[in-house]
Protein backbone atom coordinates (compact mmCIF):
# COMPACT_ATOMS: atom_id res chain seq x y z
CA UNK A 1 0.00 0.00 0.00
CA UNK A 2 2.99 2.50 1.11
CA UNK A 3 4.64 1.55 -1.91
CA UNK A 4 0.80 2.35 -4.15
CA UNK A 5 0.94 5.78 -2.73
CA UNK A 6 4.59 6.60 -3.03
CA UNK A 7 4.09 5.96 -6.81
CA UNK A 8 0.62 7.88 -7.26
CA UNK A 9 2.53 10.42 -5.52
CA UNK A 10 5.70 10.55 -8.15
CA UNK A 11 3.22 10.33 -10.76
CA UNK A 12 1.23 13.44 -9.61
CA UNK A 13 4.25 14.97 -9.18
CA UNK A 14 5.57 14.37 -12.39
CA UNK A 15 2.63 15.65 -13.86
CA UNK A 16 2.76 19.14 -11.86
CA UNK A 17 6.42 19.63 -13.32
CA UNK A 18 5.67 18.75 -16.85
CA UNK A 19 2.46 21.72 -16.44
CA UNK A 20 4.59 23.99 -15.06
CA UNK A 21 7.63 23.20 -17.50
CA UNK A 22 4.96 23.77 -20.11
CA UNK A 23 3.34 26.90 -18.95
CA UNK A 24 6.59 28.42 -18.32
CA UNK A 25 7.62 27.41 -22.37
CA UNK A 26 4.16 28.92 -23.07
CA UNK A 27 4.52 32.39 -21.34
CA UNK A 28 8.03 32.73 -22.77
CA UNK A 29 7.17 32.45 -26.11
CA UNK A 30 4.44 34.49 -25.59
CA UNK A 31 6.92 37.36 -24.16
CA UNK A 32 8.83 37.02 -27.09
CA UNK A 33 6.04 37.13 -29.51
CA UNK A 34 4.94 40.33 -27.55
CA UNK A 35 8.64 41.90 -27.40
CA UNK A 36 8.40 44.84 -29.12
CA UNK A 37 10.27 45.72 -32.67
CA UNK A 38 11.53 49.04 -33.52
CA UNK A 39 9.38 50.18 -36.28
CA UNK A 40 11.24 51.08 -39.57
CA UNK A 41 12.05 54.68 -39.22
CA UNK A 42 14.59 55.95 -42.87
CA UNK A 43 15.88 59.51 -43.27
CA UNK A 44 17.83 60.65 -46.40
CA UNK A 45 21.13 62.12 -45.92
CA UNK A 46 22.38 64.18 -48.87
CA UNK A 47 24.96 65.90 -47.36
CA UNK A 48 27.98 63.53 -46.32
CA UNK A 49 29.37 66.90 -44.50
CA UNK A 50 27.50 66.83 -42.11
CA UNK A 51 29.02 65.92 -38.26
CA UNK A 52 28.31 63.13 -36.12
CA UNK A 53 25.54 65.22 -34.17
CA UNK A 54 23.07 64.34 -36.61
CA UNK A 55 23.81 60.92 -36.58
CA UNK A 56 22.59 61.20 -32.59
CA UNK A 57 19.91 63.48 -33.77
CA UNK A 58 18.61 60.37 -36.13
CA UNK A 59 19.34 57.93 -33.03
CA UNK A 60 17.80 60.08 -30.54
CA UNK A 61 14.32 60.23 -33.13
CA UNK A 62 14.08 56.18 -33.63
CA UNK A 63 15.63 56.47 -37.21
CA UNK A 64 16.80 52.77 -38.12
CA UNK A 65 18.28 52.87 -41.47
CA UNK A 66 19.88 55.73 -43.09
CA UNK A 67 20.03 56.77 -47.06
CA UNK A 68 23.37 58.07 -47.45
CA UNK A 69 24.57 59.77 -50.30
CA UNK A 70 27.85 59.49 -51.74
CA UNK A 71 29.42 60.26 -55.26
CA UNK A 72 32.33 58.13 -54.62
CA UNK A 73 33.56 55.31 -51.84
CA UNK A 74 36.21 56.59 -49.56
CA UNK A 75 37.87 55.31 -45.92
CA UNK A 76 35.10 58.37 -44.55
CA UNK A 77 31.87 55.88 -45.54
CA UNK A 78 33.13 52.82 -43.92
CA UNK A 79 34.12 55.15 -40.34
CA UNK A 80 30.27 56.63 -40.40
CA UNK A 81 28.84 53.29 -41.53
CA UNK A 82 30.70 52.11 -38.50
CA UNK A 83 29.46 54.48 -36.21
CA UNK A 84 25.71 54.41 -37.24
CA UNK A 85 26.07 50.84 -36.91
CA UNK A 86 27.16 51.12 -33.58
CA UNK A 87 23.76 52.60 -32.82
CA UNK A 88 21.95 49.87 -34.36
CA UNK A 89 21.31 51.35 -37.54
CA UNK A 90 21.85 50.23 -41.06
CA UNK A 91 22.95 52.33 -43.64
CA UNK A 92 21.97 52.25 -47.39
CA UNK A 93 23.86 53.71 -50.41
CA UNK A 94 22.01 56.55 -51.66
CA UNK A 95 22.59 57.57 -55.41
CA UNK A 96 20.88 58.25 -58.13
CA UNK A 97 20.69 60.70 -61.68
CA UNK A 98 18.01 60.65 -64.21
CA UNK A 99 20.32 60.45 -67.14
CA UNK A 100 21.39 56.59 -65.84
CA UNK A 101 17.64 55.86 -67.19
CA UNK A 102 19.24 55.79 -70.67
CA UNK A 103 22.51 55.50 -70.01
CA UNK A 104 22.66 51.99 -67.81
CA UNK A 105 25.99 50.86 -68.13
CA UNK A 106 27.31 54.37 -66.47
CA UNK A 107 25.25 53.05 -63.49
CA UNK A 108 26.49 49.18 -63.92
CA UNK A 109 30.08 50.80 -63.69
CA UNK A 110 28.98 52.35 -60.27
CA UNK A 111 27.19 49.35 -58.66
CA UNK A 112 30.21 47.59 -59.72
CA UNK A 113 32.59 50.39 -57.56
CA UNK A 114 30.20 49.39 -54.53
CA UNK A 115 30.70 45.68 -55.09
CA UNK A 116 34.33 46.53 -54.99
CA UNK A 117 33.55 48.88 -51.52
CA UNK A 118 31.78 46.35 -50.03
CA UNK A 119 34.29 43.31 -50.45
CA UNK A 120 37.24 45.49 -49.36
CA UNK A 121 35.90 46.95 -45.80
CA UNK A 122 34.64 46.00 -42.95
CA UNK A 123 32.18 48.36 -42.61
CA UNK A 124 29.19 47.62 -45.23
CA UNK A 125 26.45 49.55 -46.83
CA UNK A 126 23.09 47.12 -45.87
CA UNK A 127 22.10 47.48 -49.67
CA UNK A 128 21.31 50.87 -52.43
CA UNK A 129 18.93 53.13 -52.09
CA UNK A 130 17.90 54.29 -55.87
CA UNK A 131 16.50 57.67 -56.56
CA UNK A 132 16.45 57.94 -59.92
CA UNK A 133 13.54 59.71 -60.85
CA UNK A 134 12.02 59.75 -64.10
CA UNK A 135 10.20 62.78 -64.32
CA UNK A 136 13.29 65.01 -63.74
CA UNK A 137 14.62 64.18 -67.03
CA UNK A 138 13.91 67.37 -69.73
CA UNK A 139 11.57 65.35 -72.05
CA UNK A 140 9.58 63.84 -69.94
CA UNK A 141 6.11 65.77 -70.88
CA UNK A 142 6.40 64.73 -74.45
CA UNK A 143 8.35 61.15 -73.70
CA UNK A 144 6.71 60.51 -70.72
CA UNK A 145 5.65 57.05 -71.41
CA UNK A 146 9.22 56.14 -73.16
CA UNK A 147 10.85 56.93 -69.82
CA UNK A 148 8.58 55.53 -67.12
CA UNK A 149 9.17 52.37 -69.52
CA UNK A 150 12.60 52.61 -69.68
CA UNK A 151 12.97 52.98 -65.69
CA UNK A 152 10.80 50.00 -65.30
CA UNK A 153 13.13 48.01 -67.37
CA UNK A 154 16.36 49.81 -65.66
CA UNK A 155 14.78 48.30 -62.64
CA UNK A 156 14.09 44.51 -64.10
CA UNK A 157 17.76 44.79 -65.46
CA UNK A 158 19.69 45.36 -62.40
CA UNK A 159 17.51 42.59 -60.62
CA UNK A 160 19.01 40.32 -63.24
CA UNK A 161 22.55 41.21 -62.88
CA UNK A 162 22.60 41.70 -59.46
CA UNK A 163 20.61 39.24 -57.98
CA UNK A 164 22.42 39.21 -54.50
CA UNK A 165 21.87 43.34 -54.16
CA UNK A 166 19.46 44.67 -51.72
CA UNK A 167 18.11 47.38 -53.54
CA UNK A 168 15.27 49.78 -52.63
CA UNK A 169 13.71 52.39 -55.32
CA UNK A 170 11.93 56.07 -54.51
CA UNK A 171 9.19 56.47 -56.60
CA UNK A 172 6.46 59.23 -56.80
CA UNK A 173 2.77 58.28 -55.20
CA UNK A 174 1.73 58.85 -58.82
CA UNK A 175 3.50 56.92 -60.81
CA UNK A 176 0.19 54.78 -62.33
CA UNK A 177 0.77 54.91 -66.22
CA UNK A 178 -0.13 51.63 -67.41
CA UNK A 179 3.45 50.37 -69.23
CA UNK A 180 3.96 47.02 -70.70
CA UNK A 181 7.28 45.19 -70.81
CA UNK A 182 7.49 41.80 -72.15
CA UNK A 183 3.95 41.70 -72.89
CA UNK A 184 2.50 42.35 -69.72
CA UNK A 185 1.15 45.31 -69.01
CA UNK A 186 0.58 46.86 -65.62
CA UNK A 187 1.02 50.23 -63.60
CA UNK A 188 4.49 51.02 -63.59
CA UNK A 189 5.03 51.15 -59.67
CA UNK A 190 3.79 46.90 -60.00
CA UNK A 191 6.91 47.12 -61.89
CA UNK A 192 9.55 48.41 -59.84
CA UNK A 193 7.46 47.16 -56.49
CA UNK A 194 8.06 43.35 -58.36
CA UNK A 195 11.96 43.84 -59.08
CA UNK A 196 12.76 45.77 -56.05
CA UNK A 197 13.61 44.60 -52.38
CA UNK A 198 11.88 47.50 -51.04
CA UNK A 199 10.34 50.80 -52.19
CA UNK A 200 9.76 54.21 -50.76
CA UNK A 201 6.57 56.18 -52.21
CA UNK A 202 7.59 59.70 -51.84
CA UNK A 203 4.07 60.41 -50.56
CA UNK A 204 4.38 64.24 -49.65
CA UNK A 205 1.61 64.92 -47.63
CA UNK A 206 1.12 66.58 -44.51
CA UNK A 207 -1.39 64.70 -42.54
CA UNK A 208 -1.60 60.75 -41.82
CA UNK A 209 -4.72 60.23 -43.91
CA UNK A 210 -3.41 62.16 -46.48
CA UNK A 211 -0.28 60.05 -46.79
CA UNK A 212 -1.51 57.04 -46.55
CA UNK A 213 -4.30 57.78 -49.39
CA UNK A 214 -1.17 59.00 -51.67
CA UNK A 215 0.22 55.43 -51.51
CA UNK A 216 -3.13 53.54 -51.03
CA UNK A 217 -2.98 51.70 -54.42
CA UNK A 218 0.82 50.91 -53.94
CA UNK A 219 0.51 49.33 -50.14
CA UNK A 220 -2.25 47.57 -51.16
CA UNK A 221 -0.46 45.80 -54.31
CA UNK A 222 2.95 45.15 -51.74
CA UNK A 223 0.82 43.54 -49.38
CA UNK A 224 -0.84 41.06 -52.44
CA UNK A 225 2.92 40.32 -53.36
CA UNK A 226 4.52 40.36 -50.21
CA UNK A 227 6.53 43.42 -50.45
CA UNK A 228 7.28 45.88 -48.16
CA UNK A 229 7.45 49.59 -48.37
CA UNK A 230 8.41 52.76 -46.42
CA UNK A 231 5.64 56.08 -46.71
CA UNK A 232 8.03 59.19 -47.44
CA UNK A 233 7.11 62.44 -45.48
CA UNK A 234 8.50 66.51 -46.33
CA UNK A 235 10.47 68.58 -43.86
CA UNK A 236 11.89 70.98 -45.62
CA UNK A 237 10.02 74.40 -47.64
CA UNK A 238 7.90 74.50 -50.30
CA UNK A 239 5.67 76.75 -51.38
CA UNK A 240 2.78 74.28 -51.98
CA UNK A 241 2.24 73.69 -48.12
CA UNK A 242 0.39 70.28 -48.57
CA UNK A 243 3.34 69.01 -49.87
CA UNK A 244 5.93 69.29 -46.43
CA UNK A 245 5.51 69.58 -42.58
CA UNK A 246 7.50 72.66 -42.82
CA UNK A 247 4.33 74.80 -41.78
CA UNK A 248 3.47 72.63 -39.21
CA UNK A 249 6.50 71.41 -37.40
CA UNK A 250 8.26 68.65 -35.66
CA UNK A 251 6.03 67.87 -33.04
CA UNK A 252 2.81 67.81 -35.42
CA UNK A 253 4.62 65.54 -37.87
CA UNK A 254 5.53 62.72 -35.08
CA UNK A 255 1.78 62.91 -33.93
CA UNK A 256 0.97 62.72 -37.62
CA UNK A 257 3.52 59.57 -37.96
CA UNK A 258 2.50 58.13 -35.06
CA UNK A 259 -1.58 57.94 -36.59
CA UNK A 260 -0.16 56.78 -40.03
CA UNK A 261 1.87 53.40 -38.00
CA UNK A 262 -2.00 52.90 -37.03
CA UNK A 263 -2.82 52.38 -40.83
CA UNK A 264 -0.30 50.58 -41.81
CA UNK A 265 0.47 47.35 -42.25
CA UNK A 266 2.83 46.37 -39.12
CA UNK A 267 6.18 45.63 -41.68
CA UNK A 268 5.72 48.40 -43.52
CA UNK A 269 7.54 51.29 -42.32
CA UNK A 270 8.08 55.62 -42.68
CA UNK A 271 10.96 58.00 -44.07
CA UNK A 272 12.22 61.28 -43.41
CA UNK A 273 13.00 63.68 -46.29
CA UNK A 274 15.61 64.50 -44.72
CA UNK A 275 18.15 64.89 -42.32
CA UNK A 276 19.23 68.41 -42.42
CA UNK A 277 15.91 69.85 -42.60
CA UNK A 278 14.13 67.48 -40.21
CA UNK A 279 16.56 68.28 -37.70
CA UNK A 280 16.08 72.42 -38.37
CA UNK A 281 12.49 71.75 -37.84
CA UNK A 282 12.61 70.43 -34.47
CA UNK A 283 15.08 73.37 -32.88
Amino acid sequence: MKRMYITIFAVISAVIIATIIIVTARLCAKNENTIDVKPITGVWWWDNRLDDSYLDFACKNGVTEIYYYASSFTDKLGDFIGKANDKNVCVYWLCGKYEWIEDPDTLYGKIDEYLEFQSENEHKFSGIHFDIEPHQHPDFDSERVRLITAFAELAISIKVKYPNISTAYDIPFWLHDEITINGVTKPAYAFIIDNATSVTIMSYRDSAEAVYECAREETEYAVAVGKTLNLGVETSENEDDIVTFYEEGAEYMNDQISELRKILPKNFGVAVHHIRTWRELST
